[in-house]
């Protein structure tokens, strides 16, 4: 069974197996073009690259097994004061409630956006509610994890961190 389809004024014979395996091939280059990264892993952020520049150790280790996410965050500042918290998120847009490392409230949303991350975050800080972005990107053949985070008054933070190691997923 052959149908016939008229392309720029002409009809073209097309057999279904081969209009089928055209089909195919459209939506996994799509697929391919739009690859969802992987975030799991332990990440350590590179204060020298990060803008304003940062101060003490700051190690993220992150569960990415799509659609949960994992983040847990240690820091440590040089007067030797630790702080850990571990947020759970789903990236498909569900709210989730969390205790940030600075024991701030956050109520926050994840989203993939093509191949990043973005976060909607409302942070509850001393009876203020402080609204911000953060858009989560893979660079540098999957080395650098860079976090940039922006406000609605036009503040912008840009963090890069490095893969210690490769998570399993």
């Amino acid at each position: 069974m052959t149908e016939t389809a008229s392309f720029i004024g002409r009809n073209f014979s097309i057999r279904p197996s081969i209009l089928i395996l055209v089909l195919l091939c459209i939506v996994s280059s799509a697929a391919l073009a739009q690859a969802r990264p992987d975030f799991s892993g332990v990440w350590k952020q590179d204060n020298e690259r990060s803008l304003p520049r940062r101060n003490g150790d700051l190690t993220l280790r992150i569960e990415h097994r799509d659609p949960e996410l994992i983040v847990e965050t240690s820091m440590s500042s040089n007067t030797g004061a630790s702080r850990h918290a571990v947020q759970k998120y789903t990236t498909e847009g569900k709210v989730s409630i969390s205790t940030g490392a600075d024991g701030d409230e956050f109520h926050t949303s994840v989203v993939w956006k093509d191949s990043s991350l973005v976060f909607s975050i409302e942070e509850h800080e001393d009876g203020r509610i402080l609204m911000s972005t953060e858009t989560w990107f893979v660079i540098e053949d999957g080395v650098t994890l860079e976090k940039v985070r922006e406000r609605p008054d036009g503040q912008k933070q840009t963090s890069f961190f490095r893969r210690e190691q490769q998570g399993s997923k």
